[in-house]
């Protein structure tokens, strides 16, 4: 998370991530969990696969940090009103975990797989309907 996400660590936190995986270096179970979690989420943990390693000092990389997202048009199309009604575009619900996301200051709102996503209009409609913000949002 420190790296993907370009989280703040202490030096000390980050001599304990090397001295963990100096001390327990990445299992065939690993690699293989990593390859099967990689093929949901489209994309590997850097760290079990090798294509990185823990160097004091290291710079995180913030490859999962997304900027809002433009609204779909074909999306906003058939609800002409979303992007104007709440002045920050579709809300997008995931119907599998009753979370929703806003597309300003959630960084997962361009995550949720298409065939789990529902739209609505306002937050008030969302939390009406069941969902819950998602924790991640600002």
């Amino acid at each position: 998370m420190f790296d993907r996400y370009k989280l703040s660590m202490s030096r000390q936190q980050q001599q304990l991530l090397m001295a963990w995986d100096k001390q327990y270096p990445v299992s065939s179970w690993e690699k293989e969990r990593d390859r099967r979690i990689a093929a949901i989420m489209g994309h590997s943990n850097p760290f079990v696969s090798g294509e990185r390693r823990w160097s004091q000092g290291y710079k995180a990389v913030g490859d999962g940090v997304v900027s809002a997202i433009p609204v779909n048009s074909a999306r906003v199309a058939a609800q002409p009103t979303l992007a104007s009604a709440n002045g920050i575009g579709v809300i997008i619900g995931n119907r599998k975990s009753q979370v929703y996301h806003l597309s300003v200051g959630c960084p997962s709102y361009g995550q949720v797989s298409e065939k789990n996503q529902i739209s609505f209009t306002s937050e008030s409609e969302a939390q009406a309907a069941g969902y819950r913000k998602a924790g991640n949002c600002k």
